[in-house]
């Protein structure tokens, strides 16, 4: 086995802390914006993670100061379109394989063919939609949006321009999707003994119901690779968290997850305080992912069911939340 590199994290970890206390007031705004983005609540934290990571990494390139507000935008913008691009790419040559010899092909395929072409003609393109968003949502200038995207300013009036034209012509409707809850009786099984432990505050029966291997991310904070790590950390904090908690399976833009509720003794009132999204394979949970440092989510979450929320900044400091 090779050697271990140095141990660098103590060091990375002081550097991303003062990377995210400049940035922390355009958070909000960047979660906003992600969202509109990709039209998910799931999708908009995972790009803002992937911003947050990859804007910090990319700091080393730069010999100037930064405005952090564009600068994040910047980042979440090329990284949505490049996402876009691969999505598009995937979808035409699912589209081409369907096509292939399409009078020999059985009606309903020419028919989802037909489907997924109409389906891209009728959405912006992704220059459209960020310019759109940016000047629309988010008070862009259309000479800031020029200089972030390294385009003109005539371009960027031309994409607005046609932006605009194109949703006037065509008004998108949403429809919420289907609340319908898992039917896979070996995850059933596990989400209900997660629930009976974690309402138990029973850190080893939580444990238990890990795989080996199995991995916690506790989004935006930190990852842990195994069971023991688990048991020795996340969870044997959990244990000593002076909030009341209970679990309740519910569905979140269209996702299975687990709500995390809490008594605020302070507020006398019972708030959502985390959501968890469990994976299951082999009768274990083989990766979970707590979205407790992920206060836009669970404010939006909040919202949707109705009750008020109990959020903890963006990362754990030191014992505390900030």
């Amino acid at each position: 086995m090779s050697e271990l590199m140095d141990d660098l994290a103590p060091a990375v970890r002081e550097v991303r802390a003062r990377f995210e206390d400049q940035v922390e007031p355009h958070r909000q705004a960047l979660w906003t914006y992600c969202r509109q983005l990709t039209g998910s609540v799931w999708d908009a934290e995972d790009l803002v993670q992937e911003v947050m990571q990859r804007a910090l990494a990319g700091l080393a390139d730069y010999w100037q100061p930064l405005h952090p507000r564009a600068y994040l935008f910047r980042v979440a913008t090329n990284l949505w379109i490049d996402k876009r691009r691969r999505a598009v790419r995937a979808e035409l040559q699912d589209l081409t394989e369907a096509m292939i010899d399409v009078r020999v092909q059985e009606p309903q395929v020419r028919i989802e063919a037909h489907a997924v072409i109409a389906q891209l003609v009728d959405r912006l393109t992704p220059l459209q939609r960020v310019v759109f968003l940016l000047c629309e949502s988010f008070d862009f200038r259309t000479a800031e949006v020029a200089q972030l995207l390294t385009t003109t300013d005539g371009a960027v009036k031309a994409a607005l321009h046609r932006a605009r034209v194109a949703l006037a012509a065509t008004r998108e409707t949403t429809r919420e999707k289907p609340a319908s809850m898992s039917t896979d009786p070996g995850r059933d099984a596990v989400v209900r003994k997660y629930i009976e432990a974690f309402d138990a505050r029973d850190a080893d029966a939580l444990a238990a119901l890990l795989h080996e291997e199995a991995v916690t991310t506790i989004v935006g904070s930190a990852v842990e690779v195994g069971r023991e790590v688990s048991r020795a950390n996340s969870l044997a904090e959990w244990a000593q968290e002076p909030y009341e908690q209970w679990a309740r399976p519910g569905v979140l833009d269209g996702r299975e997850v687990l709500f995390i509720h809490a008594r605020d003794d302070a507020r006398a009132t019972d708030v959502l305080y985390s959501i968890i999204d469990i994976e299951v394979s082999d009768g274990r949970i083989s990766h979970q992912r707590n979205y407790f440092f992920s206060p836009e989510l669970l404010e939006h979450a909040a919202l949707t069911l109705g009750i008020p929320v109990l959020t903890h900044g963006h990362r754990y400091v030191a014992g505390e939340t900030v």
